[in-house]
């Protein structure tokens, strides 16, 4: 028999499957044939190190890949429906946990893709630069020009009460394996991997040798943007996850795990997409005679 917990995990798991798998995907296309049609390699020799046909093939990859894990998602929902008896679908009666966690996975494996495709992109761009000019803009990066101070102290804080609540819960017990540990631990560290790849895009080179300061300035404000909202989400979501342990929400866990991956790729994806409209970007340094601020 459904139940009404059963009903909400469906509607979760619906917009997981349509926001990550078809609604991002269906935007990230639309910017790459606009850009393809609005500034061609004739003019714009620069944004186009391999073939055009290359790259409309890729794009038509990219889509049946995320098309055929639309149809995977659908079928896993229909099968939790109809198929498998709900009575095993974890130990505690309820919708497992499991289901939206392997769907996840599943639903990143293009945009890990797209991000090493891009990486591949900017490395041949390097490659194609035979100037020996090059110009090189001294203004220093700060942290504070490119992302809110509020919003930093906000994922602080929120890691912290995170972190305090769960052991508060847990009657601070700190032995070795337990899960407040190992939360406070994967929470800690997935923080140091996003503060060390913010670092990165700071200070670093950048990847792409054509780039205009004004957007490359627009790309590092949004990813460091979109690095603390996620960061703010996960604290959130492992509040909710310590809470479960004394409130006894087991009912939701697929469902709040499911809420979550949406949450995630809307507050990261959704704010670099809109913060970087790409009527704003300046596409001459892609053309031939472009500068190439190095």
């Amino acid at each position: 028999m459904q139940t009404w917990t059963d009903s909400l995990f469906y509607i979760a798991f619906l917009g997981q499957i349509f926001v990550i798998s078809w609604y991002f995907p269906e935007k990230l296309l639309k910017r790459m044939r606009y850009v393809m049609d609005t500034y061609p390699p004739e003019q714009y020799p620069k944004l186009y190190p391999s073939s055009v046909e290359r790259y409309r093939s890729s794009q038509r990859v990219y889509k049946a890949i995320n098309r055929v894990i639309v149809f995977v998602g659908i079928a896993i929902l229909l099968s939790i429906i109809f198929v498998i008896d709900h009575a095993t679908f974890a130990d505690d009666g309820y919708i497992s946990e499991f289901w939206p966690m392997l769907y996840g996975i599943i639903q990143f494996v293009p945009a890990l893709g797209l991000e090493i495709s891009e990486y591949g992109q900017m490395k041949l761009m390097r490659k194609a630069v035979v100037s020996s000019t090059r110009k090189a803009d001294l203004r220093p990066r700060r942290l504070f020009e490119h992302v809110s101070p509020q919003l930093l102290v906000l994922a602080v804080a929120a890691y912290f009460i995170a972190v305090v609540f769960d052991l508060y819960v847990h009657d601070f017990d700190v032995s070795l394996g337990h899960d407040t540990v190992v939360r406070a631990l994967v929470l800690g560290g997935t923080n140091i991997m996003l503060a060390s790849l913010g670092a990165w895009m700071l200070y670093g080179k950048k990847l792409n040798p054509h780039i205009a300061y004004e957007d490359r300035s627009r790309h590092i404000s949004a990813s460091l943007t979109s690095f603390l909202y996620c960061s703010i989400a996960m604290s959130a979501f492992f509040l909710v996850t310590a809470a479960d342990d004394v409130f006894d929400m087991d009912y939701l866990d697929a469902t709040l795990l499911s809420v979550y991956f949406t949450a995630i790729v809307v507050l990261s994806l959704g704010h670099l997409l809109r913060s970087q409209p790409l009527e704003e970007m300046n596409f001459d340094v892609y053309k031939e005679n472009g500068a190439a601020a190095t």
